[in-house]
């Protein structure tokens, strides 16, 4: 019964306002489901200030942010840590930047894109994005300094756009990167 006045109500409103409607039909229903469903509500605001956007699966956001160092006194079924986001995380960052240089820079050559890339994606610069989006804070290690002379926090960042994808998938990347990022 919902869907069918849902599109009566969309059909009524003129197509050169929708796209602003479902953005915001979007947010209400992030935000509903952050109301009922999230049970760590704190949390899941600091995130939404980084990202933009209120996360649905909590879980995958605190992996992200759980560096190895923790492990260590950990018995084997209870050590989780962010390595295999990083992973996912650094495929991700190349695919979006590379999607947002090719379209931003449309007459410029391969060599150009692939130079521009990689000195948004070195390790300085996302331990920089880190820091200024205040990921450093949410990162849980037992290194006491995720700024100076480590990775820790480009990592972390990187594991994040992997929880990104892994929650709300591409499109979620691409705009958080495209409005909070570049």
């Amino acid at each position: 019964m919902a869907c069918p006045i849902l599109r009566l109500f969309l059909l009524s409103i003129p197509y050169t306002i929708l796209p602003i409607v479902i953005v915001h039909i979007d947010f209400l229903t992030d935000y509903f489901h952050y109301l009922l469903f999230c049970k760590d509500k704190a949390f899941a605001l600091r995130l939404r200030k980084i990202l933009g956007f209120y996360p649905r699966n909590i879980a995958v956001y605190r992996e992200a942010l759980i560096h190895r160092s923790l492990n260590h006194h950990r018995p084997q079924e209870q050590k989780k840590d962010n390595e295999r986001l990083e992973y996912l995380g650094d495929a991700v960052i190349e695919t979006v930047v590379s999607d947002i240089l090719y379209h931003l820079f449309p007459k410029k050559k391969e060599g150009f894109l692939t130079s521009m890339r990689s000195k948004i994606v070195q390790r300085s610069s996302l331990n920089r994005i880190a820091k200024e989006i205040g990921l450093v804070e949410l990162i849980q290690s037992t290194h006491i300094n995720h700024t100076h002379n480590s990775f820790i926090s480009g990592n972390a960042f990187e594991a994040l756009v992997g929880a990104i994808y892994l929650d709300r998938g591409y499109t979620h990347c691409y705009r958080f990167f495209k409005e909070r990022i570049i």
